[in-house]
């Protein structure tokens, strides 16, 4: 332990200590609402920063250093203590996390940390994962939280910059808590109205205490306005939620998504309970989200300092402006001077003129307010004498806009960047165009995220990054749009003369004029149009929100009134959906630019498939590894026949919900995957399967990924180069031993699946032959697979890299061998592939000859009720490797028998039974043979016993347990201490920049 002096609270001298190990521009990006306030960002470090745990460059942890080698006494700037120490002591002292940060998070937490409360809401099974471990590695990122009286959902949304720091928020409240003294104890959880006194099972609730439940958090106006069908039926819209609306996903509230928990949490929920009685029961105490994002709202707006109003430009006059801004105010003042200064601080190269008229605003402090903006001359204020409602002031407006092109813009907006000069190239790039709208939050056909909804959850970015992205992924591309939304609404001069102004007479107060006026320019020949390069955040119904809860139907008959096709065009829209192209590149471009938002880390881009099992496990394993060497792992993972979709890893530190990224097609959208690869920019690309794809699919994306920029390696993990069943079985059963194509033929005509027939084999060994040649590397992780498939392609050069393992220890097993008949586990997922045909067979004869020999599957079968009938049981599923080891120690099995009836390409339960120390005995073939060969453990059964289960049940019992038991050593894994170098074999300049990186600046 280092011990200095007791530091004093920082002045401003400590800035000259601080200043050569901090890095402000790190700073700023890394913590926006520092950026965002002026403060400099080393004071704001030395005053308040450290004392929150933020870093001061990208090699400074302030936690990590703070608990590593402090001694939690008298708390002191971390950065000041290491900037005291002399060179030679600075170079011995690690600043950044290493791999003993867990141990060191978890002593912090520890003496708060409640295992068993975590062990029940994380599912983990007694005697398995440590729940500490699992909460630190993985747990919080899923939001699970440490006890029952801290919500880490809530935490991060109260510490917006603790997500920049890959930590545990519990680990962070506690870590900061040493660094203020007297801080608050544990705060209480949020409240769950009356979930606390449900029954522990949602379905044993009654019918009124789910309707007490769900009324505590039921918003009836939302509801209601969404659901116009609802809104005058006079039903009370709670028991029509809990009775209809429910099953139809109709949302209860803005911020819970039937449709997202049911899909997310289905293994969660029981047959008829309601999604959203369960997430108030027993979900949010579980940290299940609600929503994709789980953000909560968008903060509400804040009015402008006066020294944020120092920095504006003035309007252009109307008489050299080339466009008319027009803003009707009523009331708001938060929202309509947040409105009004964003106008003002966003430059265009476009003149353009400001006029705010007041329609006697009831509020006397924004009237004030803007009289005294305007006398600055900012803009031009006009006041109506009496209240003159929405509609007539924007014709006000547009007199007084003399001739010029107009954009309404409601009080209740925010806008970014040269939005103006955006939207009006659109109406400058076409001169039939009538209105030209932007994305928004909130703006029904014209919304973001999500497509006709009230878009209340925040993102993982702010709205100015979502305009910025949308410029970038977007540019100059539009849709049409029946009717545009008239929060911001371009209105071209030309039309406004053609059809004349909005129509005041029938849409007095507002909320319909837009759309009757876009009908209109429509049955004149002109067009309106969606921007898909701008987005404008909107408050949302400041002046017309019970309005429109309450007159919204009447509104709506209004506008059919005059315009019977209105309807029609609308649900033909939403049904056809042309903007929604736009919106899936948004939401791409944002992931991409989540993934590379860390300095100093790169994306190492994983193609892999969907199907889970073995292949799973490895990325899952390597994605882990490669980011500790600085590259953040992106999934490109197979969907359906002819898609793809980006994903992420399950530990992933890429702050984003990957789950609401839509696959992307193939065949018709490769130049957008191609597009999607180019903005992570990968420094590495790696692909493990195509499986899944059609062959025209799988050969278009081999063609992409052989054209990147990027060298990009592979790793056999079956036979799918060779195969198109993957595993060399054939429908009868059994192992084909991977003969010719000419005999594959014939194999290929016992299947019949016309959506995805397969390849000539031929044409399939030459692409991947092709495919697998020009990669820089190919990997196997057995010797057995790389020479059967360097055989049948003609390849040469396969590199043997036998899967890195992290196994837990495994119970110790007795000494001795209980008496009794001989017991046999099997483990795993057993299909036709994996021995099910074997397992039946083997304990059939043992069943009719009354054989001494039990089977058991420590995990499950295809045909469960087959087994049974045989006598074999199966325990279940298995939800991890220490939950396996834990049933193979409390069964004790005398063997494990691993049936696999083809070639393994690696076997992830060989190395259970490995782990286990129990004799594995395995066909003499594939992997599995190879790897018990070259340890001089278990048992090499001949393949031909596969079909002859008399024989192999005489083999087994004949098996020298004794001696084999004593001849199981403690397993070794394959290991890869640098992964980068000693697995993927990048040396020279490739790990010089790295370790460059790694070191960070000077």
């Amino acid at each position: 332990m280092i011990k200095l002096p007791r530091l004093l609270r920082p002045k401003r001298r400590d800035a000259a200590w601080a200043r050569p190990f901090f890095d402000a521009d790190f700073y700023r990006a890394e913590y926006p609402d520092v950026a965002a306030g002026g403060m400099d960002p080393l004071l704001h470090y030395l005053d308040h920063g450290w004392r929150e745990g933020r870093n001061p460059s990208a090699v400074f942890a302030t936690l990590y250093y703070a608990d590593r080698h402090l001694d939690g006494g008298v708390p002191q700037n971390p950065l000041l203590h290491y900037a005291r120490l002399s060179p030679p002591e600075r170079l011995r002292v690690p600043t950044r996390p290493g791999p003993d940060f867990c141990a060191i998070q978890a002593e912090v937490i520890a003496p708060y940390f409640d295992a068993r409360f975590y062990a029940r809401v994380a599912g983990l099974e007694e005697g398995g994962e440590d729940p500490l471990t699992h909460y630190l590695a993985k747990g919080w990122r899923r939001g699970l939280n440490p006890n029952d009286a801290f919500d880490g959902t809530a935490y991060l949304q109260a510490h917006a910059h603790v997500r920049r720091l890959d930590v545990s928020p519990f680990y962070h409240f506690v870590s900061t808590r040493r660094l203020n003294p007297g801080q608050a104890d544990l705060p209480e959880r949020r409240a769950t109205g009356e979930a606390a006194r449900l029954p522990p099972d949602p379905a044993d609730a009654t019918d009124a205490q789910i309707y007490e439940a769900v009324a505590a958090e039921f918003d009836k106006a939302y509801y209601l306005d969404r659901n116009a069908d609802i809104r005058h039926s006079g039903v009370d819209p709670i028991r029509h939620f809990l009775d209809f609306g429910v099953r139809e996903d109709r949302d209860p509230n803005p911020h819970f998504s039937l449709r997202f928990y049911r899909s997310q949490y289905r293994r969660e929920i029981a047959p008829g309970v309601n999604p959203f009685f369960h997430y108030l029961a027993v979900g949010r105490g579980r940290g299940f989200k609600p929503n994709a994002y789980g953000r909560g709202p968008w903060p509400a707006q804040v009015a402008p300092s006066e020294a944020e109003w120092g920095q504006v430009r003035s309007a252009a006059a109307l008489d050299g402006a080339r466009v008319v801004l027009i803003m009707p105010v009523y009331k708001g003042i938060d929202d309509t001077l947040r409105a009004i200064h964003s106008v003002l601080s966003a430059a265009q190269a476009t003149p353009f003129a400001l006029v705010v008229i007041d329609d006697c605003s009831p509020e006397p402090a924004l009237s004030t307010a803007l009289a005294d903006l305007a006398g600055r001359g900012l803009f031009v204020l006009e006041k109506n004498a009496e209240n003159l409602g929405f509609v007539r002031t924007c014709n006000r407006g547009l007199e007084l806009a003399a001739g010029r092109d107009v954009v309404l813009l409601n009080a209740d907006i925010v806008v970014f960047g040269d939005w103006l000069d955006r939207l009006l190239w659109h109406a400058g790039n076409d001169p039939s165009i009538a209105t030209v709208t932007p994305f928004s939050n909130n703006a029904t056909i014209c919304s973001y995220p999500v497509f006709c909804i009230d878009n209340q959850t925040q993102l993982e970015v702010g709205p100015a990054e979502i305009d910025t992205f949308a410029r970038v992924c977007n540019a100059r591309t539009r849709s049409p749009v029946p009717t545009g939304v008239g929060f911001c609404f371009y209105m071209r001069r030309a039309v406004i003369d053609a059809v004349g102004p909005l129509d005041a007479e029938t849409f007095g107060r507002g909320y319909g004029e837009e759309n009757d006026f876009c009908m209109r320019a429509l049955k004149a020949g002109f067009s309106n149009v969606l921007a898909h390069d701008v987005f404008v955040f909107h408050s949302g119904s400041v002046s017309f929100g019970a309005l429109i809860a309450t007159k919204g139907a009447d509104i709506f008959r209004t506008v059919l009134t005059k315009h019977a096709d209105y309807q029609r065009r609308i649900e033909t829209h939403i049904q056809v959906d042309p903007a929604r192209f736009a919106r899936r590149r948004l939401d791409h471009y944002r992931f991409a630019r989540r993934a590379t938002a860390v300095p100093g880390r790169r994306v190492a881009l994983i193609v892999t498939h969907d199907f889970g099992g073995g292949i799973e496990t490895h990325v899952e394993a390597m994605s882990a590894r490669l980011a500790q060497a600085g590259l953040d792992a992106v999934y490109l993972r197979t969907d359906g026949l002819t898609g793809v979709r980006a994903d992420l890893p399950e530990a992933s530190r890429i702050d984003f919900p990957a789950s609401v990224l839509e696959p992307v097609s193939i065949p018709h959208e490769i130049d957008f995957v191609a597009e999607l690869i180019g903005w992570l920019d990968p420094a590495l690309v790696h692909v493990h399967s195509l499986a899944g794809l059609d062959w025209p699919s799988t050969l278009a994306l081999m063609g992409l990924i052989r054209g990147l920029p990027t060298d990009y390696d592979a790793t056999l993990h079956d036979y799918s180069a060779v195969c198109h069943r993957n595993h060399l079985v054939r429908p009868e059963g059994v192992y084909c031993g991977l003969p010719a194509p000419s005999i594959c033929r014939d194999c290929i005509r016992l299947d019949d699946d016309p959506e995805s027939p397969p390849p000539d084999p031929d044409e399939r060994r030459r692409a991947f032959a092709d495919f697998l040649g020009g990669a820089r590397r190919v990997f196997a992780p057995s010797r057995d697979l790389a020479a059967r498939i360097e055989g049948a392609l003609g390849l040469e050069g396969i590199a043997l890299r036998p899967h890195e393992e992290a196994l837990p220890e495994a119970p110790p097993r007795s000494e001795t061998r209980r008496d009794g008949p001989l017991r046999v586990a099997v483990i795993g997922s057993i299909g036709v592939h994996k021995g099910f045909d074997v397992v039946h067979d083997l304990a059939l004869d043992a069943q009719l000859r009354g054989l001494p020999i039990h089977y058991t599957i420590i995990g499950h079968s295809y045909a469960i009720k087959a087994m049974e009938a045989v006598g074999v049981r199966e325990t279940g599923r298995y939800g991890s490797d220490a939950a396996a080891l834990a049933e193979i120690a409390r069964l004790d099995p005398d063997l494990i028998l691993l049936p696999s009836i083809w070639p393994e390409t690696y076997c992830y339960t060989l190395s259970l039974a490995l782990a286990a120390r129990v004799p594995p005995a395995v066909f003499d073939l594939g992997a599995q043979a190879e790897r018990l060969a070259e340890l001089g453990q278990g048992v090499r059964l001949d393949p031909m016993l596969v079909g002859n289960p008399q024989a192999l049940n005489a083999a087994l019992l004949a098996l020298p347990l004794e001696a084999l038991r004593a001849a199981q050593p403690a397993f070794r894994p394959a290991a890869y201490p640098r992964i980068l170098e000693d697995y993927y074999g990048l040396l020279g300049a490739a790990a010089e920049e790295r370790a460059g990186a790694d070191r960070g600046p000077p």
